[in-house]
């Protein structure tokens, strides 16, 4: 096989490979970051009421006492939740 031939060969596969590994890695931080979205403590996917780390339905309404006092809520395994602030 003439050199020229097989260098021309060589450099196409190469190539090919750095491509595969750029879309590999590409598609690895894609995946990475849908994890790291998905696993947030207290987020909850849009339109669920459900809590991703208890399964309990989550109320809105019951960590905001609605007289501007700032107020806690938590659950075990879960985020704290902090509304209101300091005048």
């Amino acid at each position: 096989m003439d050199i020229a031939k097989r260098q021309t060969r060589l450099a196409g596969a190469l190539r090919d490979l750095t491509i595969a590994i750029a879309i590999i890695a590409a598609a690895g931080v894609g995946l990475a970051a849908w994890v790291s979205a998905a696993t947030i403590p207290g987020n909850t996917p849009l339109g669920s009421s459900r809590n991703a780390s208890t399964g309990a339905a989550s109320d809105s309404n019951a960590i905001d006492p609605g007289n501007g006092q700032a107020a806690v809520s938590s659950q075990p395994g879960s985020a704290v939740v902090v509304s209101g602030g300091s005048r």
